[in-house]
């Protein structure tokens, strides 16, 4: 028979809700010969009330975080059933970490790590199109080194063979908290480049083809980059990944830039959008953005026209820009008649949030809607043109 008790090894924390925890303590185990002894560290730092607090208050405070920033629907789901996927894998993470570690392991640690598997998931299964090769790289060494921790501690040699199930349980639980941590560090990690991606620019994805310059830009033809233009036909736009068909937009952009004869580049972006705005652009940055979902789920014909359409309006700045530095005697040229009315709406731009109507009925939208048309037309006569060759 054995004996179990508890000896304190270290001062006493009263918490906030004013439950006694102990800093840690030792569990003896003591064979009825008088022989060896086992010990196992209690990691507690929080009262049983006061972790499930805990959990509830960073909980919210994740929350509103996480819907600012990193936030995506599921893939084929609404808004509230994405909301309420979310809100099931926090919950069940959660849960399942204070019950586990209601007896050992309360403490911030463990609060951390339940949030981040909860949050961390359901990043993996929104965000896995868009950064499927560092998502792959973070899970594989997470399972990797979590595989050479447990062959570490599993395989060491038991001096006491009376107490081998014991002492095999305990191995087997530091083995699963350790798994538990490593993941929760490549999920944090994995959040962490997404956010960062958000905060240090307005892109989640940037292309490997870089923007038009004076020095290439005579080159930007449909015909120089036919192999690309290719790549917009529907059978082959659903075999690319997100990255690739950032590189085809772009292409594309650059083609844009020297037709429309901009003196800026044009950049092309992908970000998280409302689902009733499939991309803007920002001239200040000279972006154009594409709503993430539209990249990945609309046709290749309607992401190109959203890139038409956001070239053109570069275009209607440079116009306004032009009318700004002309003289007064060039001001009345019929050239500049469009650039006066791009002039007022942008200086009062309805964004169509309140008023539809009133977006959808500005010169700006309508003459870049009338353009990207156009324009797509034309990019697919060439497919056309090129296939029957």
């Amino acid at each position: 028979m054995a004996r179990l008790a508890v000896k304190n090894c270290g001062p006493v924390f009263i918490s906030p809700q004013g439950t006694a925890t102990l800093n840690y303590a030792i569990l003896i185990s003591e064979s009825a010969k008088g022989g060896k002894k086992y010990t196992v560290r209690n990691n507690n730092t929080q009262g049983k009330t006061e972790f499930i607090t805990e959990h509830i208050f960073w909980l919210a405070l994740a929350w509103i975080w996480y819907r600012s920033l990193l936030f995506r629907c599921v893939p084929q789901h609404t808004l509230t059933e994405s909301k309420l996927i979310l809100l099931g894998f926090v919950l069940v993470f959660s849960a399942v970490g204070i019950l586990f570690q209601m007896q050992n392991n309360r403490n911030g640690m463990g609060v951390f790590l339940d949030l981040v598997l909860g949050y961390g998931a359901y990043t993996v299964l929104t965000y896995w199109p868009i950064y499927p090769r560092l998502i792959k790289i973070c899970l594989v060494a997470a399972g990797i080194l979590s595989l050479l921790y447990a062959a570490l501690v599993l395989c060491r040699r038991m001096r006491s063979r009376k107490y081998a199930l014991k002492i095999l349980c305990k191995r087997l639980g530091l083995v699963a908290f350790m798994s538990k941590k490593i993941v929760g560090m490549s999920l944090a990690l994995i959040m962490g480049v997404s956010g960062a991606s958000v905060l240090v620019g307005s892109s989640l994805l940037k292309s490997d083809v870089w923007p038009a310059t004076k020095t290439n830009l005579s080159e930007q033809t449909i015909a120089n980059n036919m192999d690309t233009i290719l790549l917009l036909q529907e059978d082959e736009w659903e075999k690319l990944s997100a990255q690739e068909r950032m590189d085809v937009l772009q292409a594309v952009a650059n083609i844009e830039q020297r037709y429309l004869g901009l003196p800026n580049e044009l950049n092309v972006g992908v970000a998280n959008l409302d689902a009733d705005i499939l991309g803007y652009y920002t001239d200040k940055t000279h972006e154009i953005i594409v709503s993430a979902d539209s990249l990945l789920y609309d046709s290749p014909w309607e992401v190109l026209d959203t890139i038409c359409h956001e070239a053109y309006h570069s275009y209607q700045y440079r116009l306004v820009e032009a009318l700004n530095g002309a003289d007064e005697n060039s001001k009345n040229l019929r050239i500049f008649r469009k650039a006066y009315t791009y002039a007022d709406e942008f200086t009062s731009y309805k964004d169509g949030s309140t008023d539809f109507c009133g977006y959808y009925t500005q010169d700006c939208e309508n003459d870049a809607r009338d353009y990207a048309e156009d324009a797509v037309s034309d990019y697919y006569w060439r497919i056309m043109d090129h296939l029957e060759e």
